[in-house]
């Protein structure tokens, strides 16, 4: 499959260079566009499992247009479907405008992708009905292969070194969610800094211990 960058901004490390069994067929979904046997596909998926991250690769590979759920307006609607689009956390938008976003994007013979944590709840019966037909991908929990990069990543993102003890460490401590291992190693760069010290297991155990706070005994 090909390579998708690492984007470091925001202090964010998004999943895309690695496949690993906990996104590779969400990973293969994207890579297959636009040979879809379907024009709307689904990715569902916990917080933290790397949604947002893939709904901008989409974006990005396919030039299509992107929006969060909440921002989906069904004026919008055959606007968005003269192309590929992508809504991110659909189970935020509008059902009825996600309704018409489905059929304009069929009817103009376009495709769509949805994230979502769920396609349960769904109040609208027709929309219930498009979802319950259109092929899903879910996205699990980040495995040790993927968490061990993304902290990698973030550590060297902040110029630090990624101690392979420092990052077994927190691989066993830290919550399995790409968004948890970035913040947990932004916190302990806080912490070295105050310390004037690089990130050791003792700094990241008293990091950890404190809710991942800066401790008071570092604080300058």
């Amino acid at each position: 499959m090909e390579q998708l960058a690492l984007d470091l901004n925001n202090g964010e490390v998004p999943p895309a260079t690695i496949v690993t069994p906990c996104n590779a067929a969400a990973f293969a979904l994207v890579d297959e566009w636009p040979r879809w046997s379907h024009p709307v596909a689904l990715v569902r998926g916990g917080e933290g499992t790397g949604k947002s991250h893939l709904a901008r690769a989409f974006a990005e590979r396919t030039g299509a247009a992107h929006l969060a759920g909440e921002a989906l307006r069904a004026g919008d609607v055959l606007q968005l479907a003269r192309g590929p689009v992508v809504v991110d956390d659909a189970d935020r938008a509008d059902e009825r405008a996600l309704f018409h976003l489905i059929n304009a994007v069929r009817a103009a013979g376009t495709t769509l992708l949805l994230t979502a944590r769920s396609r349960a709840g769904i109040a609208l019966p027709d929309l219930a009905s498009r979802l319950n037909a259109t092929p899903e991908t879910v996205l699990q929990p980040p495995d040790d292969i993927l968490l061990r990069r993304v902290l990698v990543e973030a550590f060297l993102a902040r110029q630090l070194p990624a101690d392979p003890a420092v990052v077994t460490f927190l691989m066993a401590r830290v919550e399995r969610t790409l968004h948890a291992a970035v913040q947990m190693v932004e916190r302990i760069d806080k912490a070295g800094l105050a310390e004037q010290r690089g990130p050791t297991r003792p700094l990241a155990a008293r990091v950890l211990k404190t809710g991942g706070s800066i401790p008071d005994d570092i604080v300058p």
